[in-house]
């Protein structure tokens, strides 16, 4: 999607306003210029309502039904407020069209409270040689298009730029929206949705098999069900659980974070680092804990335990077998033998065995009474072979045993060290707590109780985890009794097959779903970190440099990390240029990868920006796309101040500029009175200047400090 133009008619003060973007890809950039309170967020908000109606404005604005129209309009009179963008897409065989989006309200300002509002209409038309053709599902067609959940990422503003790395935004929202954005934009949520049908459909097939196999099936298919839904409802939990332990972490990080700040209050400093320290030698400790616990299960169900209990046993067993075979009671081969002598009708000695005879009928005893005892000598045979093949070495029964004094020694290990740090942690807490200062108490005492809160997170987690275990054990038992049963009751072999088939389809979705997320989000990770340092200046391996790289977690976090192998705070080590050029960095690493053209708007972008970082960052976000990047569209709307020192890049790189006043900025900053001393209210008008030019419309009394040239036209749009 690209915009070609916006009209927009008695929203706020733009009461007549046309604006034209550049749509050329060798110069993507169009700059909208304009100081403050001359129309800006006015326009942005406009294009919002354009494209999504109140849903896009109340985002952004905080408030529930916010006004549209000027506060200069008077109450009772009904104001038609109407945003017309024409844009145009390139469909997914390449065709490429232009369509006209044009909203339409009646809104009557009242002089208490919010104003009346009619139903907005909407209209969608393909422009075609032959006339405008209407699209149907307008609303669903913009959905598709640019999504309202994800329009923080193709307009912003400059402050609200931050969201997706802010520590003032809880961790998990903050994760929720870098994760959000990764699924739509690389169409992950497609996938994810597939996946859905295809369980759906496995669950339908599976239910119409049980069925057609029996009562015992259908009762055995119903108590999957339940288990499954009981997973599904743990999980939930879980989510949840997760959720309000997150929120806590980060207000602890908060109070933490405060309480570090605080100065000059006796050894608060040195209580903190080696608190912080002690906390970092806990979860190593736990870690160590875990690993050999690991190992001794392990070790519990290997071979070196079963024969270290077994040797003796099987080593007697062992011997007398072979005393059986020393004295040739097994293997058992008389019982062939005689079987032979009687079919040749005579025996190894040469007597006659014809039926008839005294031998024959001897030897025909002797064949019943080995009869009698093969089996055993059979049984015996076999477990004789079976024990020589079963190696009783000394090396593998001491292998258990030395398995299990190490692991036992470094699970001790670990213990006494989590003991010991939890006992300094509690006595360096315990001094922190005694400082004579009443926010220092009472911050303690709140990371104190947020501290049990957490904990007991932890613990409810790792039951949830039990519960959901124990759930996916029992489910696996009860699936395998009803595929049993389904054998067994042979039930339609052709909805058998669908069934099967349906199930291998999911899990391939599945594993195609984790992998697509796994590397598209590694790509936009390390496209994220070449644009950052790019901006920032920095080099990876400096010996005095700050930044050393970025990263997406596979928690969809944003963090920075420092020379020194630590993380950053986004909020209170990084200055406002660094902030603003990390988002930038995501964002633009999110629509590359993604090869997503659409249009990317933000209004004052370069504010607390300056020097090298400032010049680094235009380049980098206006430059034209190289090699295998898409087409993109990006707008700035900048104030004079934010132009200087980038002047000659967005000459460069703009294909479209527009300069923007409001009438009220008239004799404090406007130089003419274009509107007229007449006017019962203040409008934004709009001119073709561009950032080097000024006109007797946009010329203000600081122009000469900039330098502009003046034309002394009203060089209108």
């Amino acid at each position: 999607m690209m915009i070609k133009s916006v009209h927009i008619s008695r929203f706020k003060l733009l009461r007549d306003v046309t604006i034209h973007f550049s749509v050329d890809p060798e110069r993507p950039l169009t700059v909208i210029r304009g100081e403050n309170g001359s129309g800006k967020t006015s326009l942005l908000y406009a294009m919002l309502w354009g494209l999504y109606g109140m849903a896009g404005l109340t985002k952004v604005a905080n408030i529930e039904a916010p006004r549209l129209t000027s506060t200069f309009c008077r109450a009772g009179s009904p104001v038609a407020v109407e945003v017309e963008i024409v844009f145009s897409h390139t469909d997914d065989m390449g065709t490429n069209s232009e369509f006209r989006l044009r909203r339409m309200v009646l809104e009557t300002p009242q002089v208490e409270g919010p104003p009346r509002r009619s139903q907005d209409s909407l209209t969608l038309a393909r422009l075609t040689p032959e006339g405008d053709k209407l699209v149907p599902a307008a609303e669903a067609w913009v959905e598709r298009l640019v999504p309202l959940r994800l329009s923080e990422l193709f307009f912003t503003n400059g402050d609200d730029i931050q969201k997706f790395i802010s520590g003032r935004v809880y961790s998990h929202e903050r994760q929720a929206k870098v994760h959000q954005a990764i699924r739509e934009l690389l169409g992950i949520d497609q996938l994810t949705t597939a996946v859905g049908d295809l369980k759906n459909v496995h669950g339908g097939l599976k239910r119409r098999v049980s069925a057609e196999s029996g009562k015992d099936a259908e009762e055995l298919e119903e108590q999957c069900e339940a288990l499954r839904q009981q997973i599904t409802e743990q999980e939930q939990l879980r989510t949840a659980t997760e959720g309000r332990k997150k929120s806590m972490e980060t207000q602890q990080h908060e109070w933490e974070r405060e309480l570090a700040q605080l100065r000059g209050i006796g050894d608060l400093d040195e209580l903190n680092a080696q608190i912080s320290t002690l906390k970092g030698r806990i979860q190593a400790c736990r870690a160590r804990e875990d690993a050999a616990l690991a190992d001794m299960k392990s070790a519990f169900k290997g071979q070196p335990l079963s024969r270290a209990f077994t040797a003796a046993g099987l080593a007697n067993g062992q011997a007398k077998l072979e005393e059986l075979a020393d004295r040739r009671v097994i293997p058992n081969t008389s019982l062939k033998v005689l079987q032979d002598r009687l079919e040749e009708e005579e025996c190894i000695c040469g007597s006659d065995l014809h039926p008839g005879t005294a031998l024959r009928d001897h030897v025909v005893q002797l064949l019943e009474e080995q009869r009698e005892h093969s089996d055993m000598a059979q049984r015996l045979t076999e477990l004789r072979y079976s024990a020589a093949a079963f190696d009783l070495a000394a090396a593998d029964v001491d292998a258990f045993a030395a398995k299990r004094q190490a692991t036992l020694a470094d699970y001790t290990a670990a213990r006494d060290d989590l003991n010991r740090a939890d006992v300094e942690l509690k006595q360096a807490e315990s001094k922190r707590s005694r400082i004579d200062d009443a926010r220092v108490r009472t911050l303690t005492d709140e990371l104190a109780a947020v501290g049990k809160k957490i904990a007991a997170g932890v613990l409810e987690l790792g039951r949830i985890a039990e519960r959901i275990a124990q759930y996916e054990r029992q489910l696996e038992e009860r699936e395998q009794e009803l595929s049993k049963v389904t054998q067994k009751n042979r039930a339609n072999q052709d909805l058998i097959i669908k069934r099967d088939v349906a199930e291998e389809l999911r899990e391939l979705a599945e594993r195609v779903q984790r992998r697509l997320e796994d590397e598209y989000v590694k790509k936009v990770s390390t496209r994220l970190q070449e644009i950052f340092l790019s901006i920032v200046g920095a080099e990876p391996d400096a010996h005095l440099g700050v930044f050393k790289g970025v990263s997406i977690t596979d928690k969809f976090d944003i963090v920075v990390e420092s020379q020194n192998g630590t993380n950053l705070d986004t909020d209170y080590e990084l200055n406002g240029a660094s902030q603003r050029a990390l988002t930038l960095a995501f964002i633009w690493s999110l629509m590359e990868v993604a090869a997503i053209t659409a249009p990317r708007l933000i209004d004052t972008p370069l504010g607390m920006v300056s020097g090298g970082v400032k010049q680094r960052m235009v380049n980098t976000i206006t430059h034209p796309p190289t090699g295998d990047e898409p087409p993109y569209q990006v707008i700035l709307l900048l104030t004079r101040s934010e132009i200087m020192e980038v002047g000659d890049l967005l000459q460069q790189h703009a294909g479209a500029f527009t300069t923007i006043s409001c009438s009220k900025d008239y004799p404090t900053d406007l130089v003419y009175d274009w509107l007229g001393e007449d006017s019962e209210q203040a409008e934004v008008r709009a001119c073709a200047c561009t950032h080097e030019q000024s006109c007797r419309i946009c010329a203000r009394h600081i122009d000469n400090a900039h330098g502009l040239a003046f034309q002394d036209i009203e060089v209108t749009v």
